[in-house]
């Protein structure tokens, strides 16, 4: 053996060299520079964020979006009889827990809230005195908890640093005894790795935090919130009113008085009252100087300025930032005058993008985390599995997904087997034809319906017309069809 291949088999056997380089203090990710995203005081900041009028709706729809999808159980092809039993107890663990499928995924959904979702694994036997439907003795699944991301107070890696081997939890306990509804806090328990399932955003240098969406939009969130509050503070002081109250000269003095200070102090009150709203008006004093003139006076002066801002404007601005930034930019669309059918289908695509990565995050860590472990418990093969799988976007039209078939089918691109007959009825929201997807096609030609269709034909030669017409008009219709391309 050459020695380059003698070195090359070395390394090949001395698996891994690099590390996740991933900066920590304490057990606590440090590698975010802005204090107010650092974990934990970033959840602090996400909760004030989750109440934004902006940024709680879009994320409410990006979670229901997320829950509302079905889920099924696939079996791998070519390998049907083999693991038909198997499959079927899957179907049978997602509807045997103590919450809903759909309540687990829309747990594992908070990563668009927090960047991460620790999701802890509790078994069970199936046994209907521990509460399952079932009573075969095998080993299901009794519930999917959240590991609430405000409860995590740090992770633990192994000696090399390149593992993550679990997280610590802060033991928080509910009290409700006798009116008492606080929270009795009680330590700490740590929680290893392969009891939960970890999703997580964007996790560069395998961050078990990942990366909350709303990180990218803080800054336009901080200054729509502080905008608001100037605006609101403005319709207070009814945007151009300056408020003046006039005293003597002696009053403000150093050496005023202690009746003289009393007096400019409850002017001083009166005027930050105000200000603040807290009062409609203040009382004052009817006096007059030597020359006749008053000594006290209040009024609103009008404050003009050549740099005058549409603070609504700006705000409009930074909230169609936010809604960019956290991919549910169609919320805007429209309100301001704008937009046409076009562009929302190509604005809903690109959320339905983000969705649909979130689905596949969450379908990975269940076929490659829960199924073999499950597997395992029960002492079953983990080779090959049946797997999760949820069902793609049904919600495209009608009318464009139809000429898309006919398009397609025209030209012999599309084999009518089973599966794509039921496939094409799924998606129009038909009863589902074909219950076994591996008979003939010959079987399958006996139950659908013929093709009418002659689109693909093309022009004959000697023939007059468009496409398969021999006629200038009248009874070949084709020639109107626009999709006899």
């Amino acid at each position: 053996m050459a020695e380059t291949e003698k070195e090359s088999l070395k390394i090949a056997k001395e698996g891994r060299v690099s590390y996740n380089a991933l900066s920590t203090l304490g057990g606590m990710i440090a590698e975010e520079c802005n204090r107010d995203l650092v974990f934990p005081y970033c959840v602090y900041t996400y909760k004030k964020m989750f109440k934004d009028a902006t940024i709680a709706p879009a994320l409410s729809i990006m979670e229901m979006s997320i829950s509302k999808v079905p889920w099924t159980v696939k079996i791998p092809k070519g390998k049907k009889e083999e693991l038909k039993d198997k499959a079927e107890f899957l179907e049978q663990v997602m509807n045997d827990m103590d919450s809903t499928w759909s309540e687990f995924i829309r747990r594992a959904s908070t990563i668009n809230k927090f960047g991460f979702a620790p999701i802890e694994k509790v078994y069970r036997k199936r046994l209907r005195k521990e509460g399952s439907k079932y009573n075969d003795g095998k080993y299901g699944i009794k519930d999917l908890h959240l590991i609430a991301q405000d409860s995590v107070l740090g992770w633990e890696w192994s000696d090399d640093g390149r593992d993550l081997i679990g997280l610590r939890q802060a033991v928080v306990i509910p009290k409700g005894k006798n009116g008492d509804i606080s929270k009795q806090s009680s330590g700490e328990v740590f929680i290893p790795r392969k009891k939960f399932l970890l999703f997580n955003k964007g996790a560069d240098k395998d961050n078990p935090q990942g990366l909350s969406p709303l990180n990218a939009v803080y800054m336009a969130w901080r200054f729509k919130t502080e905008l608001e509050k100037a605006e609101a503070k403005g319709v207070a002081n009814d945007l151009r009113g300056l408020k003046v109250i006039s005293i003597p000269p002696e009053y403000l003095a150093e050496d005023a008085t202690e009746d003289q200070k009393a007096t400019r102090k409850y002017f001083e009150e009166a005027l930050k009252g105000i200000s603040r709203g807290e009062q409609e008006g203040v009382i004052m004093p009817l006096a007059y100087n030597e020359s006749s003139q008053k000594m006290f006076d209040f009024e609103l002066k009008s404050v003009i300025g050549s740099n005058a801002h549409d603070t609504n404007a700006i705000i409009e601005r930074y909230k169609k930032e936010i809604l960019t930034g956290i991919m549910i930019p169609h919320l805007v669309l429209g309100q301001d005058g704008g937009g046409s059918f076009a562009l929302s289908d190509n604005i809903k695509e690109v959320a339905n993008t983000v969705i649909q990565a979130r689905l596949r995050e969450i379908r990975g860590q269940l076929n490659h985390d829960l199924i073999p472990q499950l597997f395992r418990i029960n002492g079953w093969d983990t080779e090959v599995t049946p797997y999760f799988d949820f069902e793609e976007d049904e919600s495209s039209d009608w009318d464009e997904f139809s000429k898309a078939v006919q398009r397609i089918a025209a030209v012999g691109g599309i084999v009518l087997d089973a599966p794509t007959v039921n496939s094409i009825a799924k998606k129009l929201s038909l009863p589902i034809p074909f219950d076994d997807e591996d008979i003939s096609l010959e079987e399958v030609e006996k139950y659908t319906t013929a093709k009418t269709t002659r689109s693909g034909d093309g022009m004959e030669v000697g023939k007059v017309g468009e496409g398969t017409s021999d006629v200038l008009s009248g009874e070949d219709k084709s020639i109107s069809n626009m999709e006899n391309a």
